[in-house]
């Protein structure tokens, strides 16, 4: 499946290509056949703009129009026919590839576009646009031919997707858009759009799209130069910035980190397997959408920890909605005081808080040979249970309990989960992951933020703080990328694929090797021979219940 965030057709006859015009009395090609008026009155009378002497080779340039008397057209092509175009400032363009030939009409008049404009098309086979900072994907190796009314033409250097954000916050894409970076205007086109079931009925200045099933999804008015300009909010979204920016590029392997962390780390030599940082000019749009609050009140100094595990932070986060695959509905976060390093497990129920804290306490005290001295949580029935208190006393364990309706007094639990949850609200709404994969984001965020600078630490991070050891991160990859996992000898045949495209979904907890999920077997894999694509995500897992054009505004 192949998810197309614009669906949309047109109901306008299908012409032949060559000679087709749009609107009223517009020549097309070059110096081809005149033009087709749509006009009630004219209609049934095409033919006469089709005479023996206008050849595709004919030379025009002797040819004087009767309405302006210039050379160069004729009467019915003259821009004098339509008051509000200029001589050059609209023109029949069309498409040179192999030999197939498209037709579509562009908008040259620079002051009247915008970046945000995209126009409903009825000429045009293919979506276009000329910023190459709205792709999300954009594939520089397809290459291609544009040719104008005047013969002149411009190149076609791509072909890819562009991510667009609609009024109830989604975000959506564009698919099979040509880049073509000397065109000024973006184009919708109706051909691209019939395909996927959609009507487009243009009549008395308005322009309807419609879905065959809810009915009208969008009216466009048409603009004063007899055009329907669409506003569509693009967003910038850095894939391509990461092909070449190797901030960008860290700024996504890390989660959304921000630019600032990220040089941090570079500057004090935190990790291993950083390349230099470049603090960008512009915003992260992902980031300011998923974790913007409210400014922090001052905080006064507060007892710090001396050695690991003097002191354990520990809360509980949920319901969440959905659940996950496996029914977990919460999870619960365990945070070393003196390093800050945080460990998470999932719960179906609150209840199940006490069995997950004696498998962290089991696994660290193993791990690091000291024992737990104390754990601060709020004063939630899970972490009161007469089970959980009788577990803490008989191993030694100092229960610290926050006062109620004060949350400020468990703040490096509350702020940990704060910090998970907007990290995990960036991966999925840029990778278009399904949200039952939040433990997936969780368990990444996680071992993200314990390889991420942190005020509470100085010059070293979480891990290295716990540990002793310097982490790396030259396994780090972009949360949802498209992956490619080898398949065994042992398990394919001599005419099978050697390996199978999937998800990246993180690092394995039980093994040094990458997680992925496959959304055609729906099977997860854990692999270390994998091949990354870090430019593409999967597009088909985004919820396809999500429709775009009900959403837009036309340019009233």
């Amino acid at each position: 499946m192949e998810e197309q965030a614009l669906k949309a057709f047109t109901n306008t006859p299908s012409y032949n290509s060559r000679g087709r015009g749009r609107g009223k009395g517009r020549g097309r090609g070059c110096g081809g056949r005149g033009n087709r008026d749509f006009n009630k009155n004219s209609r049934g009378n095409n033919d006469q703009f089709q005479g023996n002497d206008r050849g595709r080779d004919h030379d025009k340039s002797k040819v004087e129009c009767f309405r302006c008397h210039k050379f160069g057209h004729y009467a019915s092509e003259c821009y004098t026919r339509l008051p509000n175009l200029k001589e050059k400032g609209e023109s029949s363009n069309f498409i040179e590839e192999k030999e197939v030939k498209t037709l579509l009409m562009a908008v040259e008049d620079a002051k009247d576009n915008e970046v945000e404009i995209w126009y409903v098309d009825t000429g045009c086979s293919n979506h276009m646009s000329g910023s190459k900072s709205s792709f999300s994907y954009l594939n520089e190796n397809f290459h291609s031919t544009m040719s104008f009314g005047d013969c002149s033409t411009m190149k076609v250097m791509g072909k890819g997707d562009i991510k667009i954000k609609t009024k109830n916050g989604f975000v959506e894409t564009i698919s099979n858009v040509l880049y073509v970076p000397n065109l000024k205007s973006n184009l919708l086109s109706a051909g691209q759009l019939q395909e996927k079931g959609y009507e487009i009925f243009i009549s008395k200045g308005s322009c309807e799209i419609i879905d065959p099933v809810r009915g009208v999804i969008a009216v466009v008015n048409m603009s004063s130069n007899r055009l329907f300009p669409l506003k569509i909010e693009s967003i910038q979204s850095g894939l391509l910035a990461k092909a070449t920016d190797s901030a960008w590029l860290w700024h996504y392997r890390y989660g959304h980190l921000s630019f600032s962390g990220l040089k941090t780390l570079e500057q004090k030599d935190m990790v291993t397997g950083l390349s230099q940082i470049i603090v960008p000019s512009h915003v992260c749009e992902e980031c300011v959408v998923s974790k913007q609050h409210r400014s922090q009140f001052p905080n006064g100094k507060s007892w710090r920890a001396k050695s690991v595990f003097e002191l354990v932070h520990s809360d509980i986060c949920g319901p969440i909605n959905p659940s996950s695959n496996g029914g977990k509905k919460y999870l619960i976060t365990f945070t070393d005081d003196f390093s800050r390093k945080t460990w998470v497990y999932f719960l179906q129920e609150k209840f199940e808080a006490l069995s997950s804290f004696k498998s962290f306490k089991a696994r660290v005290e193993t791990e690091s040979r000291k024992t737990i001295k104390s754990l601060r949580t709020d004063s939630g029935g899970e972490y009161c249970s007469n089970e959980f208190s009788i577990f803490c006393e008989k191993h030694g364990i100092r229960k610290e309990l926050t006062t109620t309706y004060t949350p400020q007094q468990n703040g490096v639990s509350e702020r940990k989960n704060r910090t998970i949850l907007n990290m995990i609200r960036s991966l999925l709404t840029e990778s278009g992951v399904s949200k039952d994969f939040w433990p997936e984001a969780v368990n990444w965020s996680v071992h993200i933020l314990n390889r991420s600078p942190t005020f509470a630490v100085k010059n070293m991070t979480p891990e290295e703080a716990w540990s002793g050891r310097k982490p790396t991160v030259d396994h780090f990859r972009i949360f949802g990328c498209i992956a490619y996992a080898h398949i065994p000898d042992k398990k394919r045949s001599k005419l099978d694929d050697k390996g199978e495209k999937c998800i990246f979904l993180g690092v394995s907890d039980q093994s040094k090797a990458y997680k992925l999920y496959n959304p055609i077997t729906k099977k997860i894999i854990i692999s270390r021979d994998v091949v990354f694509n870090e430019e593409r995500f999967w597009e088909n897992n985004i919820d396809e219940t999500k429709q775009i054009l009900a959403n837009f505004d036309g340019d009233n």
